[in-house]
């Protein structure tokens, strides 16, 4: 599961939200749908995940993940 832990920024105009991500592994985060995420949203440049493992990612500007 991937699921929101906090927003940060909300943009209403692009439809994007920058928020802080917890997720159970790495694999899930590409594809699972996120709990939290307003119907019609995406995920922003600077969002950030972290696992249950510890590992961390930000989203770069072009939608994908950074892990570090």
């Amino acid at each position: 599961m991937v699921k929101i832990d906090s927003v940060t920024e909300t943009d209403y105009t692009n439809k994007k939200v920058v928020a802080s991500l917890m997720a159970d592994t790495k694999a899930e985060v590409a594809s699972a749908t996120i709990v939290g995420l307003p119907n019609g949203f995406e995920l922003g440049f600077g969002s950030s995940v972290m696992t249950t493992s510890g590992e961390v990612a930000f989203m770069k500007s072009d939608g994908t993940w950074n892990w570090l």
